[in-house]
């Protein structure tokens, strides 16, 4: 569960969004929807600590996220999907992908197991693990991003425009993996303006006049 309390965003004298309390329930799909400028990126920003609010806070499983739980909620509960990637792309798909598994005590034998079935539930089955990143298009780097937060099976992921800057093919398969593949009880919060991605979730986060209103889809 994530609890927003007061919370309230400014830069400088301009108001992004000002005293929002909310509740987001275990388990479900939130699109953060709004015009260009809302302020769906920098909301979903401050929910993951990437940007700290300028009054309020936001709580997940009884932590502040603030400068003190940061490590441990990016550590252990967090995951993150961006619309530039994410990746290190000097790197090979393996070396991208073992980061997901950075937290676990597995054998060399059960990390590539993994990391297999983590590539074919995003379609890339036959991807060689010692390819370069920097050499896969953009849509398989953005499933590349995927399967490691797979790997790391986290309980709240947070993704900003996930298929921006993909083809309709590749947008499926990220839309289709990031509703299906993870863990039911698993949150996860959306900021976008692509319809095909917000009619698929549960509920959608309205950013209008400062304040935000949460309809259920």
């Amino acid at each position: 569960m994530i609890k927003v309390e007061h919370l309230t965003k400014k830069f400088q004298e301009k108001v992004i969004f000002e005293d929002i309390n909310c509740t987001l329930e275990t388990g479900k799909t939130y699109a953060i929807v709004g015009k260009s400028g809302a302020g769906k990126t920098t909301f979903l920003n401050v929910l993951s600590g990437l940007e700290q609010p300028s009054s309020g806070k936001v709580i997940i499983t009884d932590l502040t996220v603030n400068g003190k739980n940061r490590k441990k909620l990016y550590r252990t509960f967090f995951g993150f999907i961006f619309q530039n990637f994410g990746l290190i792309d000097t790197e090979t798909v393996k070396q991208n992908l073992e980061l997901g598994l950075a937290n676990q005590k597995l054998t060399r034998g059960q990390k590539s197991e993994r990391m297999h079935a983590a590539l074919k539930q995003v379609g890339l089955e036959k991807m060689p693990f010692n390819q370069k990143v920097y050499t896969l298009s953009g849509g398989e780097q953005q499933r590349i991003a995927l399967a490691r937060i797979l790997l790391k099976t986290p309980k709240v992921i947070f993704a900003d425009e996930p298929t921006g800057s993909l083809d309709s093919e590749n947008s499926q398969v990220v839309l289709k993996t990031l509703l299906n593949n993870f863990d039911p009880a698993a949150t996860i919060v959306i900021a976008t303006h692509d319809p095909s991605v917000w009619q698929e979730c549960d509920y959608l986060i309205k950013i209008e006049d400062k304040k935000i209103k949460i309809i259920l889809n």
